[in-house]
């Protein structure tokens, strides 16, 4: 993996090929949509462990 310069000081444009493209959006999305849906699904794991936890005593 060769790069086509040699030094830092003569790299110009964007790290991230995507940059001001809409796949920054669509990425920002779907991270977001995945920590919703963890949270969603930890919340109710919870819950239901709670109310198991309160009907054994």
């Amino acid at each position: 993996m060769g790069s086509a310069f040699s030094d830092w000081a003569l790299f110009e444009g964007p790290l991230y090929m995507g940059a001001n493209t809409s796949w920054e959006v669509i990425w920002t999305a779907v991270a977001a949509i995945c920590c919703i849906v963890a949270l969603i699904i930890g919340s109710r794991h919870e819950l239901d462990a709670y109310k198991r936890m309160k009907n054994d005593k």
